[in-house]
């Protein structure tokens, strides 16, 4: 089990035998008009579904999984109750297809009543929600050793923050975010979320510096504040839209915006919006589908590990970007030695606020703490973004303050792991009483 988490001795092992291990992560943009579906396959074969459309865009999503070789989908990801987002896994979970973990943001019972009661909710909760996972900021997706997905937000909470906002309050905020990470390539999805979400984000610094970007809520105006797109700095964009009147995404506003980040990313969208002002398009160069008439405008982007780029394909095109600079943590100059020195497992009063870990640079050489994070023994995370920059011989301390990994008090393994997804350390301590310190 340890030696299968250890990301550094798989990454090795993959280099040296670059035949036997495929070396890349496929991710689809699907094309399901107004909705949102992204497919995303790992270097193993293992399949991420994130939303699925609306009702009726089964037959889409099943075309894209059998070009892509995928017979099952390991796990499934409702980001928010929004029928545009989950109808189609409906028509999926028919029994023709295995659909192993489920996940959503939970709190349905937070849900108005006309929402519970809608036929296509019903439905949705009768096919998979029923066994669905309560997805929590700071949980992990693993769909290999490689490859992992950290919730940073859900029903309003985002990682790192003590409170969450008032559950329900807006569906589309209440959105789960995912940071996808592969070796160094990072992409970032979060279903509708808006502006409220995306401010607490972008507060507490947990997605910056990503390759890949799905435009929050299919490019609302509501949302892809400049805020946040300044701290993620996208190369590519993908905006999952359809030629939908009542919504005209992408805005013209939020292209505008995109437009004015530096570099400015490449921004894709998978239709043409004909229906006019205020929404907008992208050169046609740029769109998939360009009638927007039937399925075609799926969007492919393959990160490849040898390579460090990112191919991008979509009707007759295909063009490379490479992946930004995430091969090693961001060091002014020396060694990097950072260590976990110091773990309070069970401070007096509430654990989930107030436990905290204590950060070392042993090393020479100025390190940048905010892609890094911790990991317990069941896949949970802190995020050290609140920390930023650590000197040599400094010492930092972070308090989980309501993040999902907690300290056991009867002991665990917590692992250091940094910006470029590799393990810098490891702390095994044993079990631990009330203000008990746990050094190194």
């Amino acid at each position: 089990m340890m030696v299968r988490r250890m990301v550094g001795a798989v990454f090795l092992l993959c280099t040296l035998a670059t035949t036997s291990c495929p070396q890349k992560v496929r991710i689809y943009a699907i094309d399901v008009d107004q909705g949102d579906a992204t497919l995303v396959v790992s270097p193993s074969g293992k399949a991420l579904l994130i939303d699925s459309g609306g009702r009726g865009k089964e037959a889409a999503i099943r075309s894209v999984l059998t070009g892509a070789g995928v017979t099952r989908i390991d796990h499934y990801v409702t980001t928010h109750y929004h029928a545009d987002h989950y109808g189609g896994i409906i028509g999926l979970a028919d029994g023709s297809l295995t659909i192993d973990m489920v996940h959503d943001r939970g709190d349905t019972a937070f849900l108005p009543a006309s929402k519970r009661m809608e036929v296509t909710f019903r439905d949705y909760q009768h096919a998979v929600g029923h066994r669905a996972h309560h997805l929590m900021r700071g949980e992990t997706i693993h769909l290999d050793s490689l490859v992992m997905a950290v919730c940073v937000a859900s029903g309003g909470a985002v990682i790192g923050e003590p409170d969450a906002h008032s559950t329900g309050a807006d569906e589309n905020d209440m959105s789960i975010g995912l940071l996808i990470q592969f070796s160094g390539f990072r992409f970032f999805v979060g279903g509708d979320i808006e502006r409220e979400t995306e401010h607490d984000i972008s507060e507490g610094k947990v997605v910056t510096d990503v390759d890949l970007y799905q435009a929050n809520h299919h490019g609302s105006e509501s949302s892809s504040s400049f805020s946040l797109l300044s701290d993620m700095k996208p190369s590519v964009v993908l905006v999952s839209n359809g030629d939908n009147g009542t919504y005209r995404h992408p805005r013209q506003v939020t292209l505008d915006t995109l437009a004015m980040l530096d570099p400015p990313p490449v921004v894709l969208q998978t239709n043409k919006l004909f229906k006019g002002a205020p929404g907008g398009n992208v050169a046609d160069r740029f769109i998939a589908d360009l009638e927007t008439i039937d399925d075609d405008g799926t969007i492919l982007v393959e990160a490849s590990l040898p390579t460090r780029s990112m191919t991008v394909s979509y009707r007759d095109t295909s063009f490379s970007i490479p992946w930004k600079d995430g091969t090693a943590p961001v060091v002014s100059s020396g060694t990097v030695g950072i260590l976990i020195s110091r773990l309070l497992p069970d401070p007096p009063g509430i654990d989930r606020d107030l436990e905290e870990v204590t950060i070392s640079n042993e090393g020479s050489g100025t390190v940048d703490l905010t892609p890094w994070y911790l990991i317990d023994e069941q896949e949970r995370v802190w995020t050290l973004a609140a920390l930023g920059v650590i000197a040599p011989g400094e010492q930092k301390t972070v308090v989980r303050a309501g993040m999902a990994m907690s300290l056991d008090n009867d002991g665990d393994t917590i692992r250091l792991i940094d910006g470029a997804n590799q393990e810098q350390d490891r702390f095994t301590y044993g079990p631990a009483g009330e203000g008990e310190v746990k050094e190194r």
